[in-house]
C-alpha cells in the first residue's frame, strides 16, 4: 500500500515538472538582457544591465524577475523592464528568469539566461586587453598602409583617357590637403567613414568614397591653386655682382 502511494506521488511530481517545462517551452515571451553600462562579452557581464521581455506586451499585467529562483523585482507597468547592477550580487554564474502574468489570467515562465557576473577588476582587465588588441591592430594597419602607399605612385594604373583607376575601394579626397588618392583595403572602418593615411600630406584622415566628379573637381582645383615658382637670386650673389658695376 505504501509502495503504491509512493509511486503515485512520484508520478505526480514528474507530471508537475514536465508540465512546468512545457509551459516554459511554449511561453510566448522571451527574456532578454541588455548592457546599459559596463562590460559584456558573451555570458561574462559586469555593470548596469536591463532585463526585458520580447513578446506582446499589451497582454502583460505583471512581470516578476528572478535570480537563482529568488525575486529581484516585480514590475506592473510597461515597458516591463528591470535594471540592476551585477556588483550588487556575488561574482559567479547566475540564472535569470521571469514569470509573466497576463490580463487574461495565464501565467508563463520564460526561458532562463545563465550569466557569469564578473568582479569589476576582472571586467576592467578584460576591457583593457580588448582595447590593447584593437589598438595594436589599428597601429599595424596604419603602419602597413604607410609602407604600401610609399610605392602607390609606381603601381598607379590609368585608363585610355589618362585617368587614374582607383580600383575596388575607389578614391577619396583628403579633407586636409584636398588631394585625391586611392583608398586602401587596409583602411580602418568607422561609423560611415574609413580612417586612412593620405599619401600626399601624410596625415591620418577620415574619408568617404568620392565620386568620379568629386575627384575630377579636386584635380581641377589643385591645378588652379598650384603656386607659380619664382626663382629669386640670393642676396649674396647680388652683393658679389655689385663689385663689377661701374660707378
Amino acid at each position: 500500500m505504501k509502495k503504491g502511494i509512493f509511486m503515485l506521488l512520484a508520478l505526480a511530481m514528474i507530471f508537475v515538472l514536465s508540465y512546468s517545462a512545457v509551459l516554459a517551452q511554449d511561453s510566448p515571451y522571451t527574456l532578454r538582457i541588455v548592457r546599459d553600462w559596463g562590460y559584456s562579452n558573451g555570458a561574462d557581464i559586469n555593470g548596469r544591465m536591463s532585463l526585458s521581455l520580447k513578446g506582446d506586451q499589451d497582454q502583460i499585467q505583471q512581470v516578476t524577475f528572478f535570480i537563482d529562483g529568488e525575486v529581484m523585482a516585480s514590475v506592473a507597468a510597461a515597458p516591463f523592464k528591470y535594471q540592476f547592477d551585477t556588483n550588487n550580487f556575488e561574482p559567479g554564474l547566475h540564472r535569470l528568469t521571469a514569470e509573466v502574468k497576463t490580463s487574461t489570467g495565464e501565467t508563463y515562465t520564460t526561458n532562463g539566461l545563465v550569466s557569469n557576473f564578473l568582479e569589476k577588476s576582472a571586467a576592467n582587465q578584460s576591457t583593457l586587453r580588448i582595447l590593447l588588441l584593437v589598438g595594436g591592430i589599428a597601429l599595424a594597419s596604419i603602419a602597413i598602409q604607410f609602407f604600401m602607399q610609399k610605392n602607390a605612385n609606381k603601381n598607379t594604373k590609368y585608363d585610355e583617357n589618362g585617368r587614374v583607376q582607383y580600383g575596388v575601394w575607389g578614391g577619396a579626397v583628403c579633407p586636409s590637403c584636398g588631394q585625391p588618392f586611392k583608398r586602401s583595403f587596409l583602411g580602418i572602418n568607422l561609423v560611415g567613414v574609413r580612417l586612412e593615411r593620405c599619401p600626399h600630406c601624410g596625415k591620418l584622415v577620415a574619408t568617404q568614397r568620392a565620386s568620379p566628379l568629386e575627384i575630377e573637381r579636386a584635380n581641377q582645383r589643385n591645378q588652379l591653386e598650384e603656386p607659380r615658382k619664382v626663382v629669386e637670386k640670393p642676396e649674396k650673389d647680388d652683393l658679389d655682382d655689385s663689385r663689377f658695376v661701374d660707378m
